[in-house]
């Protein structure tokens, strides 16, 4: 089996950049889970949040690379997922850092009552990984995806033994999380079971999905979007022991959905743009729809929490178009003065090693 794909393949970047309108519209909803500007899009956020995370994680799977060994691998993962997880989880620490340094503002910051209060979110984000989360878990993910590829790849029939290791991984995950709901573990490692689990799907199917042609895609898309529609009913009706178990289905049949959408498109330059930049536009997504929420529902005074479901639904989309646009200014300039916050070389690296590479 192969372990790294050797060319960019624009429906993988389509799919990101799905994966990353929908966090996006996601992130409408306020940090508490509650959709206070726009509440008639509550059920429609809930039924993306069961997808939209782990159609990232197969993704990975099918990206996932063990070359240049271990050593290489690890730096590789520091330095593009560790390091942006600190650097950019700064966002969640200004509210407590600003109370430190002027203790007067910390009525109108609603930052708590004590210090302790203050010290725990602290621990929250460089401890426990609950800033962007997603690059914490996903570095724990791909450590553990590199140890179970590394024994799979020594037997015989592997893509079973890695579809079997990833099913383990997400039900484990789910019975820890959702049914016995036993404390997090620090540093994100529970997350990254079932960031493991997903990515094992993802790195067994690579070569089925890598080969499906526009019309199997559609076929896909047709057939796996009214499904996870019902599962995604149906998960709200469940009790939560059900609806944990049940929604794993959902994220699987809502991902592959993603994927034959993706792959049906096949060419799209806005969303492979967003899906190759994909790191970017994550990490400065909520403090960005903050912004443009903060912008359009404060600023400009828009109250349209009794609007009907279609005009909400356009409110939110005609935020999150908002967003993306400020986002690709944002990923702009961090591509061209922030490099390094993203693990990438200087520009101007980039560039010589091309000019070489084309003399060759």
């Amino acid at each position: 089996m192969t372990t790294a794909v050797k060319k960019r393949i624009e429906w993988i970047d389509i799919a990101k950049g799905i994966g990353i309108t929908l966090v996006s519209f996601g992130h409408l909803r306020n940090g508490d889970g509650q959709s206070v500007w726009l509440p008639a899009l509550d059920s429609l956020i809930a039924a993306i949040y069961l997808f939209h995370m782990p159609l990232f994680f197969l993704l990975g799977g099918m990206t996932f690379s063990m070359r240049g060994g271990f050593r290489q691998f690890l730096v590789r993962k520091i330095k593009t997922l560790l390091v942006p997880y600190y650097i950019f989880s700064l966002y969640f620490l200004a509210k407590p850092f600003t109370v430190l340094l002027v203790p007067k503002l910390r009525a109108e910051l609603n930052a708590g009552r004590s210090y302790s209060s203050i010290g725990k979110q602290f621990i929250d984000v460089l401890i426990m990984g609950e800033g962007l989360w997603f690059l914490m878990a996903f570095f724990v993910g791909e450590l553990l995806m590199y140890a179970v590829a590394t024994v799979a790849n020594r037997k015989e029939q592997c893509w079973l033994l890695i579809i079997i290791t990833g099913l383990i991984a997400i039900i484990v995950y789910s019975l820890y999380h959702d049914v016995l709901s036993l404390p997090k573990l620090p540093f994100q490692l529970d997350r990254g079971v079932q960031v493991l689990g997903y990515m094992c799907l993802g790195y067994a199917f690579k070569r089925t999905l890598i080969a499906l042609t526009r019309q199997q895609g559609a076929v896909l898309f047709l057939l796996g979007t009214p499904l996870f529609s019902i599962l995604a009913i149906i998960n709200c009706l469940c009790t939560p022991i059900i609806a944990s178990l049940e929604a794993i289905l959902a994220a699987v049949t809502g991902s592959v959905a993603v994927i034959g959408l993706s792959v049906t498109i096949a060419h799209n330059h806005v969303f492979a743009s967003i899906g190759k930049n994909s790191l970017v536009y994550y990490a400065l997504n909520a403090l960005t729809l903050n912004i443009c929420k903060l912008g359009v529902f404060r600023v400009l005074n828009i109250d349209a929490t009794a609007w009907p479901w279609i005009g909400q639904l356009l409110m939110g989309v005609a935020v999150t178009i908002l967003a993306l646009a400020l986002l690709a200014i944002e990923n702009a300039i961090v591509q061209r003065w922030l490099w390094w916050t993203i693990g990438k070389p200087h520009p101007a690296a980039t560039v010589s090693a091309a000019h070489t590479e084309s003399k060759q």
